[in-house]
């Protein structure tokens, strides 16, 4: 019965190959892809059943499996170098996956700056799609930027890169660095510093109207001391950070597709990089 299954498949996809060979090369795309699938929230996160997950990433390899098929049989049937394939495979998929997450961890900390700003940090939700308790605004920003990640279709601009990926660095190969180690580890350190200036730039509406706010209490308490602005700014700073959020949400919707940008940018030159 699964052998006439895997033979269906086989012929679907258009792949003559022996079925050890495949059961291989798929391992090897798994463990490119699955990273990504895991670790970003745009498919569901952490709530998302494992088995789910598998099933997506055995279609997505079944889709790229015809790329590969002239690879495959260079593929290693010994256990030492295919486990280093694996370990290469690995790599990469972790590799991609934290350039892929750089604007969804910038939404939950720009979330988490807002919340400290307006004083709601103290509310506390659980966001299914990382399975973390944050606060209101996070919760909402990572909603918001996955929503719109898969109605620009960004989730097809994942697949595509893993197709440029294994055409830059093959199954059956390891990562040349062209033009040495440092410039890819040096593109790691500079995402890293971007996750904090795209985390800024989204919050930047809310934490100048919150702190103008602040600035504005702290002039009344001054002239009128008997003014309790301790617990006037409980109420009113919330409000202010929502309304400015909202009035705002075309502006950050703007520069978050901007982001999108940078971020597969970044994902082209980090594969240009290792091959």
């Amino acid at each position: 019965m699964l052998g006439d299954l895997v033979e269906a498949v086989r012929e679907q996809v258009g792949i003559k190959t022996d079925f050890t060979v495949l059961l291989l090369t798929v391992a090897l795309l798994l463990a490119r892809i699955l990273p990504t699938i895991i670790l970003t929230p745009m498919v569901g996160g952490e709530t998302t059943p494992s088995e789910v997950k598998l099933g997506l990433g055995v279609l997505i390899a079944l889709v790229l499996m015809p790329g590969v098929q002239d690879r495959m049989q260079y593929i290693p049937l010994s256990p030492l170098p295919f486990v280093a394939l694996l370990m290469k495979e690995l790599f990469i998929g972790y590799a991609l996956s934290f350039i892929v997450s750089l604007v969804f961890d910038a939404a939950q900390i720009a979330g988490g700056l807002m919340d400290n700003m307006s004083g709601t940090n103290q509310a506390q939700l659980m966001v299914p799609s990382i399975q973390q308790q944050v606060s209101l605004y996070a919760s909402l920003q990572v909603q918001l930027f996955v929503t719109l990640f898969l109605t620009m279709n960004g989730h097809h601009l994942v697949i595509h890169s893993f197709a440029d990926s294994l055409a830059s660095i093959p199954l059956d190969g390891f990562p040349h660095f062209s033009h040495g180690a440092w410039p890819f580890f040096d593109l790691v350190i500079r995402v890293f510093g971007d996750l904090f200036r795209v985390s800024l730039a989204l919050s930047a509406p809310v934490l100048l109207a919150t702190f103008l706010t602040d600035l504005a209490l702290g002039m009344i308490n001054r002239v009128a001391p008997q003014v309790q602005v301790f617990f006037i700014a409980g109420q009113i700073k919330p409000t202010v950070a929502a309304v400015v959020m909202f009035a705002s949400i075309h502006v950050i919707f703007i520069r978050v597709v901007d982001e999108y940008g940078v971020m597969f940018t970044w994902l082209k030159r980090a594969l240009m990089l290792l091959s």
